[in-house]
């Protein structure tokens, strides 16, 4: 595994055997009003993987993020549609919003993503491609 960063509000990771990149949000991202190295940090772990990768996206803490973020994630949504993502596979904790914030950005250019509870259920998912 490579890590690729450990911010406060998130951590990058990329595992190259599985072309797989891992990506985990903290609870800091919800008070985050600038993410000065996130589109980097996204564009240096895209560089270490190859087309048809996977990542698998725990976000299970964070429940909100400052609208004023969206349009990175969404720049950052075009990187890894344009590096062919084959699948995205979110953890979502069951009564929690993360689901609805996640979809406001990732339903804008259709990239192929599936929910689940548990880290396990996502991992053995993207493992069995």
């Amino acid at each position: 595994m490579l890590l690729i960063a450990f911010r406060p509000e998130y951590q990058l990771t990329v595992d190259p055997a599985k072309n797989r990149i891992f990506y985990q949000n903290f609870g800091q991202m919800q008070w985050a009003t600038s993410l000065p190295h996130y589109v980097a940090d996204w564009t240096a772990a895209l560089a270490e993987i190859r087309a048809g990768f996977s990542i698998l996206s725990d976000m299970q803490v964070v429940n909100q993020v400052n609208p004023a973020l969206r349009a990175q994630f969404m720049a950052v949504e075009q990187l890894i549609v344009a590096h062919e993502v084959r699948m995205v596979a979110e953890i979502h904790v069951p009564g929690l919003p993360t689901r609805r914030h996640s979809d406001l950005v990732t339903t804008s250019l259709a990239m192929p993503v599936r929910q689940f509870l548990t880290l396990w259920e996502a991992d053995q998912f993207l493992d069995d491609l």
